[in-house]
């Protein structure tokens, strides 16, 4: 099963919730984000924050609650050490049930069918990792109670370790024996898939090597595809030679994407019929057409953004951008209108009292992002919300968009020209931001304008 080497890193998780029983048990959480449009606070200082994606598609452990603004939050974890913490949820978007340790009702249980095998107490279908076949046997080493189910720890014929839900199974059991203890040493759970954002899978082909791309038939107005005369598999051998490598993230550190997995979200012929994964090829150089009150709805309750659609509206129309998109940028880039630099900073030399505002994280720069993205502020006269949003706008229309790139998957992957002038590492990118987008305009009731497909040769 070669999906069980893209892990997850929740094979400490069982390890954690299994050993040393009576040390704390009564306060073990698990839980799970509520969408995958929730946000995820990944640095309370600085208030970086990205979209769940895919996390909200796994069972995760829930750990400290903080209060973050007046609101209450939980650190969420891929496992009990905190380097595998993915970031801070608020409350609301979290659903989190209580885990108890219980003895085991069986030391035996044989499935009368063929029963599906988590790496996770109260596991997801993304965490399954085998299947126990009909009249195959398990030995169970333990058990705990998740709000009304409880969940069994045992051990294959074959080996393999993981959990199945008690009641589900519906399995014959064996005359209880005296429950055997197994220590921490011997619980070993395989991990399941690394989560990626809710893009959906990819098997079509790709390019690698610059291509020129050959128009297609336009099937509507406001859809145009365009076929490139490379496949999948050269797309992915460049990226694949590109120093840096391709990056993915379990929250906390990044690290090589497998070529496998870059090979997933290359693929474009899966997106294009997703309700989600279209939007990777949204055009974002075009307005389309929204009024003020239309994205007033989405900034309700956005910091300093709320109320500010007429400015969002102008700076679209003026620099020909999406204004959902521009929307999109500025929440991921302001924590939701929360940030200090967004919210106004004075600046040494500058009139005292005088505050400058970055909507976009402009000359933000990491090492410290405050001082220099408020002096880049400053340096332009963005002393007003409204300048900085429009100003900020004019900034992202000359750095950010073209007429080659001018979708998300385009500025990702780059398929005039794969591995040249791509605009990050991560490999849930653009599917991350498609995801977030994608709410916006579910929210409204409302489609995408204009898409940009791209095909790869066979």
């Amino acid at each position: 099963m070669k999906y069980l080497k893209r892990t997850l890193g929740v094979t400490a998780v069982a390890m954690m919730l299994l050993s040393d029983y009576a040390h704390a048990a009564e306060q073990l959480r698990i839980g799970t984000i509520k969408s995958s449009n929730a946000v995820i606070i990944t640095n309370k200082t600085m208030m970086a924050k990205k979209v769940a994606g895919d996390y909200a598609n796994y069972t995760l452990y829930v750990n400290d609650k903080v209060m973050i603004e007046g609101q209450p939050y939980y650190r969420v974890q891929t496992s009990e050490n905190i380097d595998n913490a993915i970031g801070y949820v608020k409350a609301g978007d979290l659903t989190i049930q209580p885990v108890k340790t219980v003895s085991p009702a069986q030391q035996t249980v044989t499935f009368k069918t063929t029963t599906k095998f988590y790496s996770f107490p109260g596991g997801t279908e993304r965490q399954v990792i085998d299947r126990a076949a009909k009249d195959e046997s398990m030995t169970v080493d333990a058990a705990l109670k998740i709000g009304s189910s409880t969940y069994l720890h045992g051990t294959l014929v074959t080996g393999a370790t993981g959990w199945v839900e008690a009641p589900v199974t519906k399995a014959e059991v064996t005359p209880p024996v005296q429950p055997q203890k197994k220590t921490e040493s011997t619980v070993q759970v395989k991990a399941a898939v690394k989560p990626t954002v809710p893009a959906p899978k990819s098997t079509a082909p790709q390019p690698a090597n610059p291509a020129v791309p050959a128009p297609q038939p336009t099937a509507s107005a406001a859809v145009t595809h365009t076929t490139v005369n490379a496949t999948l598999q050269d797309a992915v051998n460049r990226q694949m030679q590109l120093s840096p490598k391709p990056q993915v993230s379990d929250g906390v550190k990044w690290k090589n994407a497998p070529t496998d997995l870059v090979k997933r979200y290359i693929g474009t012929e899966p997106l294009i019929n997703d309700a989600v994964g279209k939007y990777q090829f949204l055009v974002l150089n075009e307005p389309q057409g929204l009024t003020a009150d239309q994205l007033n709805i989405l900034l309700q309750g956005k910091g300093i953004l709320e109320g500010r659609g007429q400015a969002f509206k102008i700076a679209s129309e003026k620099y020909h951008i999406n204004e959902i998109y521009l929307i999109s940028h500025a929440f991921l880039e302001t924590a939701e209108g929360r940030s200090k630099l967004a919210n106004g900073v004075t600046v040494k030399g500058e009139p005292t009292g005088k505050r400058f505002y970055n909507m976009f994280g402009v000359g933000a720069y990491d090492h410290n992002a405050l001082k220099y993205g408020a002096q880049y502020a400053a340096n332009v006269g963005w002393d007003t919300p409204e300048k900085a949003i429009i100003g900020g706008a004019q900034f992202i229309s000359q750095g950010y968009l073209s007429e080659s790139q001018n979708t998300l998957y385009s500025m990702r992957w780059n398929p005039a020209s794969p591995g040249n002038s791509q605009y990050a590492t991560d490999i849930l990118w653009a599917s991350s931001n498609a995801s977030y987008i994608a709410g916006f305009y579910q929210q409204l009731g409302i489609e995408g304008g204009k898409y940009h497909f791209i095909h790869y040769a066979k």
